[in-house]
């Protein structure tokens, strides 16, 4: 029998849920290739399996060569059902000792995030936002972050690969300015004056070849303590989550939700972004990502951040 691994619950497939049937079965959650349940009784035929169905806790499930299916139960544990597989889902019992647990706050906090787009919203005013649609914007960071080196990074449509960097303090006295020629870059510093913790900075790029300016972003870098405490948090959180059985996808998806809980964006996004490239093929994770960035209010950029 292949060994069942604890695992995120989708983004997008949250949108499916029912709270009752949740509670009553086993909601699926997204699945690859065939799989199939039927009831208990000699005389049951297996049914093809839909991304949205609720299996009942007295049903049976098989995969077939190259296939899966992720499974919610009780609405806090994720179960994964890997490939040539026969299973009985009587069998999964619920784990007490994971209530109250990190990766259970988690999927909570995802559950009810999910939820909440099911609202309708109105679409975003791309004008309103950046003016047109060439694009030449100042990205990240943003908000909060949690290094004193921060990843800098910017989009240009036109790719002009010449740009003057510019760093302000909170007084807006000038940091450092600098000459580059590439849309992202990571601060060093040991080469350039040194950022402190619990302030704030702003910066802005200029593109050399037409003078043309991006908008300003802003930034916090957290005080060492809280920046202490997270790192413990997310040392508690892997453990946990390695202990489930989760692999490298998992640990950045998870990673991505607590920064995100933390309105720490500029570390979701990268987290984000390493779970899209580690698991291109699952529209999913990039969904989760697009949600970011549509609080980030990044809705020009999305195309470019998102190749």
């Amino acid at each position: 029998m292949k060994h069942l691994r604890m695992m995120i619950i989708p983004a997008l497939m949250l949108l499916m849920l029912s709270s009752a049937a949740a509670q009553d079965g086993f909601v699926v959650m997204s699945l690859k290739g065939k799989v199939e349940a039927r009831k208990p009784g000699k005389k049951s035929a297996w049914e093809l399996v839909k991304v949205g169905d609720v299996l009942g806790k007295s049903m049976t499930v098989r995969t077939s060569f190259a296939s899966y299916v992720k499974l919610m139960m009780e609405q806090n544990r994720l179960l994964s059902i890997d490939e040539k597989t026969t299973k009985k889902l009587s069998d999964f019992v619920k784990s007490r000792d994971g209530n109250g647990s990190t990766s259970g706050t988690l999927l909570a906090y995802a559950a009810k995030q999910m939820k909440n787009t099911r609202a309708k919203r109105g679409e975003p005013i791309l004008g309103a936002v950046r003016g047109n649609t060439d694009v030449f914007s100042a990205v990240f960071p943003k908000y909060y972050v949690m290094t004193t080196e921060p990843l800098f990074e910017w989009v240009d449509a036109d790719e002009a690969m010449k740009y003057e960097f510019v760093l302000l303090n909170d007084s807006f006295d000038v940091v450092t300015r600098a000459t580059l020629t590439d849309n992202s870059f990571r601060y060093d510093g040991g080469e350039k004056p040194a950022l402190e913790s619990d302030r704030q900075y702003h910066w802005r790029i200029t593109r050399l070849s037409d003078g043309m300016e991006s908008d300003i972003q802003s930034f916090r870098i957290l005080p060492a303590d809280t920046i202490a405490a997270v790192n413990q948090e997310l040392q508690r959180l892997d453990a946990e989550l390695t202990g489930m059985g989760a692999d490298e996808v998992t640990l950045h998806l998870i990673r991505a939700i607590y920064f995100e809980k933390k309105s720490l964006y500029t570390n979701a996004f990268l987290e984000y972004k390493e779970t899209v490239r580690l698991a291109p093929d699952v529209d999913e994770y990039r969904q989760m990502l697009r949600n970011l960035l549509f609080q980030m209010k990044l809705y020009a950029e999305e195309d470019y951040l998102l190749k």
